[in-house]
């Protein structure tokens, strides 16, 4: 057996990078063609965005009890598993014949995605202990972030084929994933199963109580649902006149999610240097900025949606960062738990996001959604702020990585 303490080998980050890739890049893959299916299935673009809230719906049911089965079933063998559900349920979209038959899938699909990152989140600190696992959990942020984009750009660029070949695309980039981690992924190390399932979920009614912990479930809400909302909304404004994009080009716009890759990992030094709710007001301050600057969109300011867009990205993940940090230190007991309910949280954030704006879309355009979006990030400010007072700067240091 290698020596871990002496370092992770190229296989072994490369299979760290693939389960982040591989569970993430089907969460939002139907963002930029959401204009499609509207069209192509009979629906409004407010229905086409269910195949949105279905995917993080579909998350925010099993984040509680991944942790839980991966403790007691093992790291590894979920992890490959639930990839290879993943890539089955892929290709199933691509053959549905409704758009609700389109949205079951999804949710199903929704719901194995925490047994990727989730379980790669326990798994890092077993198989790589001490100093090396921080360094191997910043290289899985940085996957689910690159699968977040790869599976919006990959769907973008086959709509011009239909959207049926764009299921078929990010298929091919989960095949990849999948392919790397049964080849390269370690079996499990420093592992021990838990007694029982039970074992794994203890500890929620403690947290239900934990006045501070709901807090920060809703600050997440608050969060994924301006992520959600920006960008599902604005890829309509953006092929919707006066802008007019094609799919393909709305799927470039999503580059801007690799800034979490630069954005992520120097937080919890920005958190150790001015504080906790300092740094979070900070990530709410960007993110405004981010939304008026993409209201100009509105009249046909193209520029400023991805400008705009660009900030608010930037803004999620460094508030995430905050959040989850908090939680990661604030829980002494039953930690999984906690995370389990916070990602239960700030999925569910998502999928409310992605159905409540689409009246607001419909009846008051872009700057309506953009309105709701601000209101909601501005409202979580003072609540991390009474939730988190007197958190010393170093709480944020250990962060627990949500996904994208």
């Amino acid at each position: 057996m290698p020596d871990v303490a002496a370092g992770a080998s190229g296989r072994d980050r490369l299979a760290v990078v693939a389960s982040g890739v591989g569970g993430l890049s089907v969460l939002y893959a139907t963002q930029p063609i959401l204009d499609a299916l509207a069209r192509d299935l009979g629906a409004t673009e407010s229905a086409a965005a269910w195949t949105i809230a279905g995917s993080t719906l579909g998350v925010a049911l099993s984040a509680p009890i991944a942790g839980a089965i991966s403790d007691r079933l093992g790291r590894r063998a979920v992890i490959v598993w639930a990839l290879v559900g993943v890539l089955a349920t892929t290709l199933l979209c691509a053959l549905v014949p409704t758009l609700w038959a389109l949205v079951a899938v999804r949710i199903l699909q929704g719901m194995l995605v925490p047994f990727v990152f989730s379980t790669s989140i326990a798994m890092i600190p077993e198989a790589w202990p001490g100093s090396l696992s921080v360094r191997l959990g910043a290289l899985q942020v940085a996957g689910t972030a690159m699968g977040g984009f790869l599976g919006r750009l990959v769907s973008g660029l086959a709509a011009p084929l239909g959207w049926r070949w764009s299921f078929v695309a990010v298929a091919l980039v989960v095949a990849l994933a999948l392919a790397a981690v049964v080849a390269w992924l370690p079996r499990d190390r420093g592992f021990s199963p838990s007694p029982s399932f039970g074992a794994g979920v203890r500890g929620f009614g403690s947290h239900l109580r934990d006045g501070r912990i709901l807090a920060t479930c809703l600050v997440g809400a608050a969060l994924l649902a301006l992520q959600v909302g920006s960008f599902t909304y604005g890829s309509l404004a953006l092929v919707a006149p006066p802008h007019g994009l094609a799919e393909w080009q709305v799927s470039l716009v999503f580059v801007v999610f690799l800034l979490a890759i630069v954005v992520t990992p120097r937080v919890g030094g920005v958190i150790a240097r001015v504080g906790l709710v300092p740094t979070f007001l900070a990530a709410v301050v960007i993110g405004v900025v981010g939304l008026a600057i993409a209201a100009f969109g509105a009249q046909g300011a193209t520029w400023a949606i991805v400008v705009g867009l660009a900030l608010t990205c930037v803004a999620v993940f460094a508030g995430q960062s905050c959040a989850t940090g908090f939680v990661a230190r604030h829980v002494v007991v039953a930690r999984s738990s906690a995370v389990g309910l916070y990602l239960t949280a700030y999925y569910l954030g998502g999928a409310v996001a992605a159905v409540a704006l689409g009246p607001v879309f419909l009846g008051f355009g872009w700057l309506g959604c953009v309105l709701a979006l601000a209101v909601v990030l501005a409202l979580s400010a003072p609540v991390a702020a009474l939730a988190w007072r007197g958190t010393p700067a170093s709480s944020g240091s250990r962060i627990v990585d949500p996904g994208p």
